[in-house]
């Protein structure tokens, strides 16, 4: 996305990982070392407006403001303010904050404007003294809406017959769709290049998206294909007639690769830096991956930043199994997810089939992603999730060659019922791909129920002693309703928080 330093258009740079914004400081990027100052004894100055980016999480719920870091600055003072208009920034979000890092967190509001003053403090231990000037920097929460997609439209065909204009590339963008409304997609809707975003008008009566055969009786074989970000909210998808993935990391990547040499061959790695989010939609009658990457012929990798599912309800029907795939696929060049979280949602399979897989990542390590985008850690996340009958084949939940058994990855496995999941092996020991007592793992109030009705052994992988070893009763899963009753789960509100009591 192209970053826009002054507040001359509503193009903003507003999305990226909720965990790199929400974790501790030991996870959030940053150089500590940065900030020892290296000059003692002299004036500092002020940092650069231009260095101002703005980054919302992937929910858009906060946003991160960073700005250059001071050689010998000790502390910063900062006052943030929001408004409905560029000169009436008048409420306060922040008063006087002092911190020791060259960024703040915040609340994020839509179609909201804001204002930041930035004061650079005396460093009294180093002997530097404050600049007389402060930095300041204005920016909103707008994003570039353009328009309405009439309800009866095949969306797909309505994209063909209206491309999005390429002067919108690298741009925050977003299609709604009217509420309640009934839509056809009959082909793949192709968005590379834009940080594309599709939200339904009323979030209490959502659109509903119906996948087609089209006039030659050919099945969609993506539903959305994707170079860049993709946001999708508030949509109801029948996905009973896709005949493949509902999310492809397509060959056409939006960002300048870069060549990473590993195991004496060259390949090209691809990141993406905005997020790809799918928040408060039903995806109804799965039958293939959620998300995967396509396969490039010149060692092509893709490296997603943030993929974040949180309140949805996700119907597998799976048709067959497969021993080498997962719903989470990124095995194809080899890459992995920087930061994935799936949270407040239901995953369930209805079939007697299902992939081996929750999430596979390939071969390639924090290492090489160090070398070619600088990340520091990565992060996988389950919280207040329902999964039932998933992975249920002699299934193993995760893989990650590269990352697993690091001390650069964390795992987060928290208030979650499994029920018949991950059958080769305990859901935990299999989420940390058998390295029991890693540090960096969290485990809370999980339940890992089996399809007789006795439980999972956590043995050295959840060692918290806080696992669940109750039946939810589950009101009817069969059918797509995992409300909870009188149990331990419903008095600790474990599992997706739309079934509980």
């Amino acid at each position: 996305m192209k970053k826009n330093h002054l507040l001359a258009t509503m193009k903003t740079c507003l999305l990226l990982s909720a965990g790199m914004f929400l974790a501790s400081c030991a996870q959030d990027g940053f150089e500590k070392e940065s900030f020892v100052g290296t000059y003692p004894g002299f004036q500092l100055t002020t940092p650069d407006a231009s260095t101002v980016t703005v980054k919302a999480s992937s929910d858009k719920q906060s946003q991160t403001i960073t700005w250059d870091a001071i050689n010998g600055a000790g502390t910063y003072t900062v006052n943030v303010f929001q408004g409905d208009t560029p000169d009436e920034c008048t409420n306060v979000i922040a008063k006087d904050r002092v911190t020791k890092v060259n960024y703040v967190t915040i609340p994020r509001i839509d179609k909201t404007y804001y204002y930041i003053t930035i004061k650079v403090n005396d460093n009294i231990p180093e002997g530097n003294t404050a600049p007389e000037g402060i930095t300041t920097f204005k920016w909103n929460t707008y994003t570039i809406d353009l328009g309405v997609i009439p309800a009866g439209s095949d969306i797909a065909a309505f994209f063909k017959a209206n491309p999005i204009p390429v002067s919108y590339r690298g741009s925050d963008i977003t299609y709604t769709l009217e509420a309640g409304g009934q839509y056809e997609i009959s082909d793949t809707v192709d968005v590379d290049g834009f940080m594309f975003n599709l939200v339904s008008e009323d979030e209490n009566n959502p659109a509903k998206v119906t996948f087609k055969a089209n006039e030659e009786g050919s099945k969609p074989k993506v539903a959305f294909c994707v170079g860049g970000g993709l946001g999708l909210k508030y949509i109801d998808f029948d996905c009973t007639n896709l005949d493949g993935a509902f999310i492809l990391l397509s060959k056409k990547p939006v960002e300048t690769p870069v060549k990473v040499n590993a195991w004496n061959t060259d390949y090209y790695f691809y990141q993406i830096s905005e997020p790809i989010s799918v928040i408060s939609c039903n995806i109804d009658n799965l039958n293939s991956f959620f998300l995967t990457d396509a396969s490039f012929g010149t060692n092509g990798v893709w490296f997603p930043t943030t993929v974040l599912i949180d309140d949805c309800v996700v119907h597998l029907t799976t048709s067959t199994n497969n021993n080498n795939y997962a719903y989470f696929y990124t095995n194809n060049g080899g890459g992995f997810i920087k930061e994935m979280t799936v949270r407040n949602s239901t995953f369930y399979n209805t079939t007697e089939f299902g992939y081996r897989y929750f999430v596979r990542y390939g071969g390639f390590g924090i290492d090489q992603a160090k070398q070619a985008f600088g990340w520091e850690t990565t992060t996988l996340t389950y919280e207040s999730c329902t999964f039932w009958n998933v992975c249920q084949n002699d299934g193993q939940w995760g893989n990650y060659n590269g990352i697993f058994g690091k001390t650069t990855s964390y795992w987060n496995m928290k208030n979650c019922i499994f029920w018949n999941c991950s059958t080769s092996g305990s859901v935990p020991r299999r989420f940390l791909q058998g390295k029991a007592n890693q540090p960096t793992a969290t485990f809370l109030n999980n339940t890992y129920m089996k399809k007789d009705g006795t439980f999972q052994d956590p043995q050295d992988y959840d060692t918290t002693g806080t696992n669940i070893e109750e039946d939810p009763h589950f009101a009817n899963p069969a059918n797509g309703d995992f409300h909870i009753s009188g149990s331990k789960q419903a008095t600790l509100g474990t599992g997706d928080p739309r079934w509980l009591p």
